[in-house]
This record gives structure tokens, C-alpha cells and sequence, in this order.
């Protein structure tokens, strides 16, 4: 700003600097995780079906779910476990619009709690929780079914649709734990205040 007086401009004083708060660091590798997601939901309406034993269909969404969860934590695993979820009802012909939906968005939080547990990087825990969520799901669904009115008999169920889906799904949840340690790297959890820009 100049002097009035002398018309002469005065240094400029630098602002002083308080104490500096450092933003999280911009979490890499969510553009991967849309398309991993967009890959497997059309991998899971057309080609899972006929890779069916019995009546259980291997469910790659509720793998590529927990298993994203795992890397990434609970935020990522839900948004992740909903979208994946919403996409599948909306392009195969279901009757309960939401509920697969909900089903993941649940086991994607639950299974994201791992994330900074030294186990998440091996390949015992993932798996695990892959199963233990496959069972979650399919178990989940046929009790809304029931509770919908269908009648089914639960001991058919679990053993032509429930057990093979959640042994297909174990089967193939080890290369897909593979393409997703190798795309997205070493468990981090990702929180909203990361998000921003």
C-alpha cells in the first residue's frame, strides 16, 4: 500500500503463519474401485448364471464388496455394498427393490471394520469374511422372502441354493482377492473428510 505522504510503497509484511493443518491425504484408487464395481456387477447378470451348481449362483458382488471393505474400510465398503446392491436389482427382474441393496450396504460397513487389523493383508481373513458375509446375504434374502409370504422350505433352500452359492463364492473370491490387493494395494482407511477436494 502506498504512503500517502511520500507516495512511496511500503514493504509487504508476510501474514503470520499459526499453526498448520494438514489435510488427509486424497485417497488414491476409487476411480478403480467404480470400475472394479462396474465390471463385476455385469460379470454377476451375465455370466454367473450359468456357472451355477444345483441352484446356487456364485455371488461376485458380495465378494468384490467384502473384499474392497477390507482394503479400503467401513465408508467405502457401504457405499461400495449399496451401489453394487441397487445395480443388481436394477438389472435383473426382482420383486424386492432395496433389499440386496441393504443386505451389502450392511456387510460392506461390517467387513470395512477390519481394515486396520494386520490380518486384512493376508489371505485367510478376507476369505472368511467373503463367507461369512455370503451367508449373511443369501440367509438374509430368504428370510425377507418369508417374511413376504413365498413359500419355500428351508431345508431345500439351504441345501440347493445357500450352501453352493457360498461354496461357488469362496471358490472364486481368491482371484479376485488377488486383482483387487494388486489394484488397489495395502489396506487404508478411507473416511468422507477425505473425500473433498
Amino acid at each position: 500500500m502506498a504512503d500517502p505522504v511520500t507516495g512511496e510503497f511500503e514493504p509487504v509484511r508476510p501474514l503470520r503463519v499459526g499453526r498448520i493443518r494438514s489435510l488427509p491425504a486424497r485417497p488414491a484408487h476409487l476411480g478403480r474401485v467404480a470400475i472394479m464395481a462396474a465390471v463385476v456387477v455385469l460379470l454377476q447378470i451375465t455370466l454367473m448364471p450359468y456357472l451355477s451348481v444345483s441352484d446356487g449362483i456364485p455371488d461376485l458382488c458380495v465378494a468384490l464388496v467384502v473384499l474392497v471393505a477390507v482394503f479400503r474400510g467401513p465408508f467405502v465398503g457401504a457405499v461400495l455394498g449399496f451401489s453394487c446392491g441397487l445395480l443388481v436389482e436394477l438389472t435383473t427382474p426382482v420383486g424386492t427393490l432395496g433389499v440386496l441393496a441393504l443386505l451389502f450396504l450392511a456387510a460392506g460397513y461390517w467387513c470395512g471394520r477390519f481394515v486396520d487389523r494386520p490380518e486384512a493383508e493376508s489371505l485367510g481373513l478376507p476369505v472368511v469374511l467373503v463367507i461369512a458375509a455370503c451367508a449373511f446375504v443369501q440367509v438374509g434374502y430368504a428370510a425377507f422372502q418369508l417374511l413376504l409370504g413365498t413359500e419355500i422350505v428351508a431345508s431345500a433352500v439351504a441345501v440347493q441354493i445357500i450352501a453352493p452359492t457360498i461354496i461357488l463364492t469362496a471358490l472364486l473370491s481368491f482371484p479376485l482377492l488377488l486383482v483387487v490387493r494388486r489394484l488397489l494395494g495395502a489396506p487404508m482407511d478411507v473416511e468422507p473428510g477425505m473425500l473433498r477436494s
